[in-house]
């Protein structure tokens, strides 16, 4: 995905969006790799290395996701960014209100409605036309920004003498975005495929056309099938034996024996301290042929 003269434009007016869409990548690379770890798709982008099949290439259901996850991460990122103070054009502004005779003030909380925009213009959703494939990948870019807003959740601290809570400061805070790769996976795995309808990406959709391309609104979509995953597993680790049941596509697997070292027999020490053993275990390596 290269970068538009739009989206470098988003970057130079605003200071730190930059380092925080970097911050975006880096996390939804990380969330992805270890969701799908033990999957036939390992959240590469690419189907098959010696063919050089592109992931977007065709609107697969690896792509519906990958443009969900991508979305997701900067709206998670930004969010966070304003509550931190690397973007300067979204502000922390607290307000007081009495409640059932405390006070409660609104603290320093997660921007997600700035996260939500920012993410929209720079993904330039508005921009992509009114064809049949731009209103597809619209809906998936809406289920991975959906799909961190369920995550957003209201946290308090009580403020007061002898524990009493006098004060009680609230924000609005997102979980870690690993939180919300639960919910993305399960939109992956229930995405609909749908067919284009009088196949153009130049023609208009006219609303006989919309309301039969009409999905669920927190449902992927996507328009081809999936190519044969199973030439790219080969030398893939898996996970146990069931698991290499199906990650290896009925080729087999190679089982080796590993050293894994790991705390054990923790204990206690001079009141303070914790003082543990390191243990060696033989466990299971399971590669598929």
């Amino acid at each position: 995905m290269r970068t538009s003269n739009r989206q470098s434009k988003m970057c130079k007016r605003e200071p730190g969006l930059a380092s925080v869409l970097k911050a975006a990548k880096i996390q939804a690379i990380t969330a992805c790799e270890e969701a799908f770890q033990y999957d036939r798709w390992n959240c590469s982008l690419i189907f098959n290395k010696k063919a050089k099949r592109s992931i977007f290439n065709k609107v697969f259901r690896e792509t519906a996701f990958v443009h969900a996850l991508i979305a997701g991460s900067i709206a998670h990122a930004v969010a966070k960014g304003c509550a931190s103070g690397e973007l300067y054009k979204c502000s922390c502004i607290g307000s007081f209100r009495n409640v059932s005779s405390q006070w409660k003030s609104d603290g320093c909380g997660d921007d997600f409605r700035y996260g939500k925009k920012v993410t929209r213009n720079f993904l330039e959703v508005k921009y992509a036309g009114t064809d049949q494939i731009a209103e597809i990948l619209k809906q998936d870019v809406s289920v991975g920004i959906d799909s961190i807003g369920e995550q957003m959740r209201e946290v308090c601290k009580c403020h007061g003498f002898s524990g009493s809570c006098t004060t009680k400061t609230c924000w609005k805070r997102l979980g870690p975005f690993n939180s919300a790769m639960g919910l993305l996976k399960k939109h992956y795995h229930h995405a609909i495929k749908k067919k284009i309808v009088n196949y153009t990406t130049k023609r208009a959709i006219t609303p006989k056309v919309r309301r039969r391309m009409e999905v669920g609104r927190n449902t992927l979509v996507y328009l081809q099938k999936t190519p044969n995953l199973c030439v790219s597993t080969a030398g893939r680790v898996c996970k146990d034996r069931p698991n290499c049941a199906t990650l290896c596509c009925g080729r087999g697997y190679i089982v080796s024996k590993r050293s894994v070292s790991s705390r054990c027999r923790c204990k206690m020490v001079d009141c303070c301290f914790v003082q543990c053993d390191t243990c060696v275990e033989e466990v299971d390596h399971f590669t598929c042929k």
